[in-house]
């Protein structure tokens, strides 16, 4: 024996041998396979005789041992969640873990098989000796595939997120699609041979054998690394020994250990240390050869097996586990044992023994009748919310509903007692079953129209790929938020050019200003670089109007249950009719003031004029009374102000109100911004209607109805018409189609068109498709099954089964009722509508007004009628040319799902199944509006660092910490600017805990931004502040984070604080300024605060202190480490100040300029990471710096 390897000079070592134990069959055969099981604390061994044993924990407990194949050795071993696979020359075998077997799969295919890896939980490759890689898919035990891997054959194989990495005995590496196999990329590694390689982020190592001359093969002691994001070789890593085997530490991405044929291990760090250490490791069996090796995924433990039949377990801790998080291991069941007691024994109770079954004899358990009779359950007491809320009159008792339940529906707590009712069983069990009963009449839906689901983690969405979602370039918005049902309208509002211009040159000083914020989120998704942007901004300013609340726009006040029952598509049809009349009464309210000088005006007031109900686009009943006669004049004033959105959207109408018996006549005028479709119900003598007819309708509709007449002084019959004065360029429509007597029209309409082009030109019968066209190019499953969220997929799927149409073929999409050209003629006030087809070019022969209009958006409301929970609303929308980025003009049909982008034909914005695609929103452009060139100002200005008022009734001047800008000091392009901002907590993270004993994150915390503190980074005033501002909030904070943001309660409270609080719009106006004027941001951990304040910064404006001193595939730094390290500063020992950490993270970038003009960054951030470990990135108590 040896001396012991810790005790050599200059070494180190990590684990220590805990066990050595001879394996079954160990006598006669060599362990040649390991594996450490993935899911349960045991560890898997394969001998050279075909046998299979496992060991329980580190003690090396036998668990199960059993027989693979009589005579062939186990050439790999690889566990999964139902058991395992073992893998011989000629077969596979997958047994479960207590050694009940599964299948066995062998085949004419199956021969010198070498390697195995499991791309999804039913998809295996297999690779050997052979010029064949065998895609195998273990649900049904077929080869499905068979993908040529040239005479050398595929011996190793290693998973990869992007690619099948299969390594081959002549030293190549092949780089392949795991979808189709085929070779992306090649990696040339070793001249002689490859003896192993393994994966860990974007590195690849591989270790082997070079040719020298004469053709001998001698081991190369160079590790080879490969960068996997740029396809080359890096630096290679030396070892002290002869590698022959290979593996990353699981937990640990910079090292790696390195395994000889006589079982010495050498662990040795992918990233070049300053001081690197060396650790070895080595075998007691001495004169044996090491034939297999792996790691535990928790990196406590690694065992080697040799030829000798011996199984050596390394471990770094006493009580190692091999995982994380394993869940129980099955045991076999103990023998039940009775207890013995005595005849006189009366404290045992006698049910302790099992009985006999006796048919003849009555037991003392069958109680007399009177005992057994039916009782009715007592009623449950009244829910205390109903009783305090409750009014009475006399004996009746009247209360608002708590929506606690459903409707006719009492809760019953039948588990008080600790039992379980067999009905609720019963009701559980008919769920379970309810799915697969139903999924015969599952409607196919395309995954570019479902509701794409975020997952997140413990940084939120830092680490979602949204790019997979959006190939387009275009901005998408994130949905995470309260009341982002909207996303679809502001796209399609962001993508109508004079509007968009109109609201990014809008600003007033209004706190909670709709029109300012949807101009700061458009100035947001023009800037943001095809990355999603989120309107926290502007729906938190949406939660604060009054009206919007009065309509039931706000859905975060509902009840959870009521939230399941509310109908998007209706809501999104009352958000556009509110927020054109919003933005109508802002932009005329801010013009006026310019015009005029401030007056006082009316708050915005909800009025059913200009809100008709959205089931019907008629006007009620109105008393027209003489005292109303000046109310009237005075509305028919406010109608006629013009502002940009009446210019674009309105519609002049005038309403004619005539009695039928005096034929005394009023008449007013008005601006319809939207209208809404009304549809002939009550007409059966007419059965076949066009759009163009419905449209002609709602816009000039024509009843009689009672009224107060003056003449007559009593309700009389009265005719009631609207006649068009003038056309609008822009028009918007909403649908009505959440009435299912409405959407019945709309589908007996679809049907009439299909069934009318099948008659005259078409042979085959029409059949109604749930899907425009057949995305599906494979036959092949989906790996990800039901559950798969890629865009586009071309696999098969469970709910692919309905029969797909080619678009020429299916007559619902090649046949639309819904035009996508029109042209409106008002002439001598008659208005004419008729559709034009898609390319015709008609010219224009008509008298009068003539516009001609183009479908440029629709919003759909997506539902899937399995699941109430699966709704959204989607926009289809024509991009005009100029918003295009690959310089192409022509405008395109792009369907927006929130952050999920993609380019759809141009018939599907008029294709429309009604089970799971209903329209909700039109909007019809003109030319003029479609190619607008209009000029944006710039509302931005230098003044607005010169108002320091505080809304805080306490602040006054003592609360201002910071001085402002001067006219000199007025920022430039390049101009350094320190930012910090603090944060509240406004809702707190919801998650669950998984079987898998893991958090699985449903929701992320709410934050919202608190403090903003901005300093000079020049001039002679550098460090000093001249932002330093209070962020006033109106919603209630769960959590201030007083230890990490130095907030407390009442600093953003302006009855209490004593701080310098401002809006949140007053503070974001001059970070915009700042943005815009070229700034450079400096700040530690910037990309979170810019989130968070809803500003988009380019990359180029931001020095982000994180990520300078920082070192690849290494952890973050925190800025109190950065700053004691470097600068010697203590900052954050108590609580945090915004102040403190921006001046702090200014001087550390003047530190890293300094060393990078020494050239001392790379020894510089070795020092740092150094100094990090052996503190434990803490910073000590004393003052002295190692």
């Amino acid at each position: 024996m040896g001396p012991d390897v810790s005790e050599m000079s200059g070494l180190e070592s990590e684990y220590v041998q805990t066990q050595c134990v001879m394996a079954d069959g160990g006598d006669r055969y060599g362990v040649c396979a390991l594996a450490f099981d993935q899911s349960e604390e045991l560890l898997w061994m394969g001998n050279q005789g075909g046998h299979v044993t496992s060991y329980y924990t580190g003690h090396m407990q036998k668990y199960t041992s059993f027989q693979v194949h009589q005579n062939q050795d186990i050439r790999q071993i690889l566990t999964m969640d139902e058991g395992i696979l073992a893998l011989t020359a000629t077969s596979l075998r997958c047994q479960i873990r207590r050694g009940i077997p599964v299948f066995t799969h062998t085949s004419a295919h199956m021969t010198e098989m070498q390697c195995m890896l499991q791309l999804s939980p039913h998809r295996l490759l297999l690779g050997g000796h052979k010029d064949k890689l065998i895609d195998f898919n273990m649900a049904v035990c077929k080869e499905t595939k068979r993908a040529d891997v040239g005479d050398a054959g595929c011996v190793m194989l290693r998973g990869h997120s992007r690619f099948v990495c299969a390594g081959n005995p002549l030293g190549r590496i092949d780089l392949r699609d795991p979808n189709s196999l085929k070779v992306e990329h090649t990696l040339e590694t070793h001249s002689g041979s490859l003896s192993d390689f393994d994966i860990q982020g974007n590195l690849l190592v591989t270790c082997g054998f070079s040719s020298r001359q004469g053709g001998n093969l001698s081991v190369d002691r160079f590790l080879m690394v490969y960068d996997l994001r740029m396809m080359r070789a890096v630096s290679p890593i030396q070892t002290v020994v002869d590698p022959l085997y290979l593996r990353f530490l699981p937990s640990v991405s910079s090292r790696l250990a390195v395994v000889t044929a006589l079982g010495q291990a050498q662990l040795v760090d992918t990233v070049a240390l300053s001081n690197p250490k060396l650790s070895l490791l080595q075998m007691e069996n001495p004169g044996t050869m090491c034939l297999a090796f792996d790691i535990s995924s928790s990196n406590q433990a690694m065992c080697f097996g040799d030829n000798a039949g011996s199984m050596h377990l390394f471990s770094s801790r006493e009580d190692v586990i091999f995982n994380s998080y394993s869940r129980m291991t099955e045991h076999a069941d103990t023998v039940a044992s009775y207890p013995n007691f005595g005849i006189d024994d009366y404290d045992t109770p006698l049910s302790v023994i099992p009985m006999p079954l006796i048919s003849t004899e009555v037991l003392a358990s069958d109680w007399p009748a009177h005992l057994m009779a039916n009782t009715y359950r007592r009623a449950p007491a009244i829910d205390p919310e109903i009783l305090r809320t409750m009014k009475m009159q006399g004996p009746i008792g009247y209360a608002p509903n708590p929506k606690a339940s459903r409707r006719n529906q009492v809760m019953y707590n039948l588990e008080s007692n600790g039992v379980r009712s067999q009905s609720k069983q019963y009701s559980e069990s008919r769920n379970f079953k309810q799915p697969v009963e139903e999924s015969a009449g599952f409607v196919a839906i395309p995954k570019r129209y479902r509701k794409v689901e975020v997952k997140y983690n413990k940084l939120g969405v830092e680490d979602f790929q949204f790019d997979q979602y959006n190939k387009s370039g275009f901005p998408g918005l994130e949905a995470m938020l309260p009341n982002a049902y909207c996303n679809a309208m502001i796209q399609v509002l962001y993508y109508t050019e004079p509007l968009r211009a109109t609201l990014l040159s809008h600003l007033c000083e209004k706190e909670f200003c709709l029109s300012c914020e949807l101009g700061f989120l458009f100035h947001m998704l023009s800037t943001c670089q095809n990355t999603p942007c989120q309107p926290g901004n502007f729906l938190r300013a949406f939660r604060t109007v009054p009206e919007a609340s009065a309509l039931g726009l706000i859905l975060s006040d509902l009840h959870p249950e009521a939230k399941m029952k509310v109908d998007l598509g209706a809501l999104i049809q009352s958000w556009n009719r509110f927020i054109l009349h919003q933005m109508h009464v802002e932009i005329l309210e801010i013009k006026k003031k310019r015009e005029e000088g401030k007056i006082n005006r009316k708050p915005f007031v909800y009025k059913e004029t200009d809100f008709p109900a959205i089931l019907g686009g008629s006007d009620r009943k109105k008393n027209f009374s003489s005292s109303d006669v000046n109310l009237s004049k005075l509305e028919d004033e406010k109608r006629e102000e013009i502002t940009e959105i009446s210019q674009l959207l309105g519609t002049k109408q005038l309403h004619i109100n005539s009695c039928l018996k005096c034929n005394h006549e009023v008449r007013k005028e008005s601006i319809l911004l939207a209208c809404n479709l009304v549809y002939p119900t009550n007409e059966p003598e007419r059965d076949e209607w066009s759009f163009c007819d419905i449209l002609k309708r709602s816009l000039t509709p024509e009843q009689v109805t009672p009224a107060w007449c003056d003449e007559c002084s009593k309700f009389t019959p009265t005719s009631q018409a609207r006649v068009l004065q003038s056309l609008p360029k822009l028009l918007a429509i909403n649908t009505g189609l959440h009435n299912p007597q409405h959407k019945l029209f709309w589908q007996s309409q679809m049907d009439k068109i299909v069934a009318k082009a099948a008659t005259t030109g078409l042979d085959t019968t029409p059949t109604r498709s749930s899907t425009p066209t057949s995305s599906i190019s494979s036959s092949k499953p989906c790996r990800y099954g039901d559950n798969c969220s890629r865009p586009g997929c071309r696999f098969r799927h469970s709910f692919d089964v309905a029969p797909q149409q080619s678009t020429s073929s299916n007559p619902y999409c090649s046949n639309n009722w819904l035009p996508h050209r029109l042209r409106m003629i008002l002439k001598n006030d008659h208005l004419s509508i008729r559709k034009l087809e898609l390319d015709s070019d008609e010219p224009n022969e008509d008298d009068g007004e003539s516009m001609e209009y183009n479908l440029t958006g629709v919003v759909c409301y997506i539902t899937e009628p399995s699941t109430q929970e699966r709704k959204n609303l989607v926009a289809l929308i024509k991009v005009p040319g100029s918003y295009m980025q690959d310089g192409n003009n022509e405008p395109a049909w792009y369907l927006f799902n929130d952050f999920s982008i993609s380019c759809v034909p141009a018939h599907e914005a008029t294709w429309f199944s009604l089970d799971w695609k209903t329209p909700c929103v039109l909007y019809y452009s003109t030319d003029e509006v479609t190619n607008a060139s209009t000029n944006i100002f710039q509302s931005l200005n230098k003044d607005i660092f010169t108002q320091v008022n505080s809304i805080a009734r306490g602040g006054g001047s003592a609360g201002i910490t910071f001085t402002p800008l001067a006219e000199h000091e007025m920022p430039m392009p390049g101009d350094l600017v320190a930012m910090d901002a603090e944060f509240v907590t406004l809702n707190q993270e919801e998650a669950e805990l998984r079987s898998d004993g893991k958090m699985s994150t449903i929701k992320p915390s709410q934050m919202s931004v608190a403090r903003i503190t901005c300093i000079r980074g020049q001039g002679p005033l550098e460090g000093i502040p001249f932002i330093d501002d209070y962020i006033s909030t109106q919603e209630q904070v769960v959590d201030y984070l007083t230890k990490f943001s130095g907030i407390k309660p009442g600093d953003l409270d302006a009855n209490f604080s004593s701080k310098h609080l401002t809006t949140l719009k007053s503070t974001y106006i001059k970070l915009r300024f700042l943005q815009d004027s070229g700034v450079t941001f400096v700040g530690h951990g910037l990309k979170n605060d810019f989130r968070v304040i809803n500003l988009v910064v380019p990359p180029e404006q931001v020095v982000d202190t994180v990520f300078l001193f920082h070192l690849p595939h290494h952890r973050m730094v925190s800025l109190r480490f950065l700053a004691w390290h470097f600068l010697g500063l203590k900052i954050q020992s108590e609580t945090h100040d915004s102040t403190e950490d921006a001046r702090a993270a200014l001087q550390l970038y003047r530190r890293y300029k300094e060393l990078e003009q020494e050239n001392k960054i790379g020894d510089a951030l070795s020092e740092l990471y150094e100094t990090g470990k052996i503190l434990n990135w803490k910073v000590p108590e004393d003052e002295s710096h190692q």
